[in-house]
């Protein structure tokens, strides 16, 4: 009786791909230098069905910075915990209609999205030096600040 194998060779090639973008996310995961740094709110996007500030609280905030240290987060000068730093691939709007029971329409992230815990809210990369933050029921487009020479 002949049993039908698939030639080894693609077996090894789709193996080595595999390990490589495993490797890959691995190493954007160690550093996080995709998240790490200052960045500006731009604007706001879109708000949640639930949200602790007015449209126009949450509008004063645009301009204003958050930073993502390893020990530390910032929002507007404010001190918050540590971030956890974890993150998770998840399909956008899935995500958003049944975290934030809200659209994702509006926010520009891709249809699966990386999705980043800072501890006190989460930030979901949209592309490099790009990311959209929730911010007490509001979500919010925000870019990454050059760094500074010291």
């Amino acid at each position: 009786m002949s049993v039908l194998r698939p030639p080894m060779h693609r077996l090894v090639v789709t193996a080595i791909f595999a390990l490589a973008a495993h490797s890959a996310q691995a190493k954007q995961t160690e550093n996080n230098a995709d998240i790490l740094g200052a960045w500006t709110l731009t604007k706001v996007l879109d708000s949640a069905d639930v949200a602790s500030l007015t449209d126009q609280q949450a509008a004063a905030l645009v301009g204003k910075t958050i930073v993502v240290r390893r020990d530390s987060f910032m929002f507007n000068g404010e001190p918050y915990r540590a971030p956890e730093l974890t993150r998770h691939r998840e399909d956008a709007a899935k995500y958003m209609r049944e975290g934030y029971h809200a659209r994702v329409g509006y926010l520009g992230l891709p249809d699966t999205v990386t999705v980043i815990d800072l501890d006190c809210t989460e930030a979901f990369l949209k592309g490099r030096g790009r990311i959209v933050v929730f911010w007490r029921g509001y979500f919010y487009d925000a870019i990454k600040q050059a760094p500074t020479k010291r």
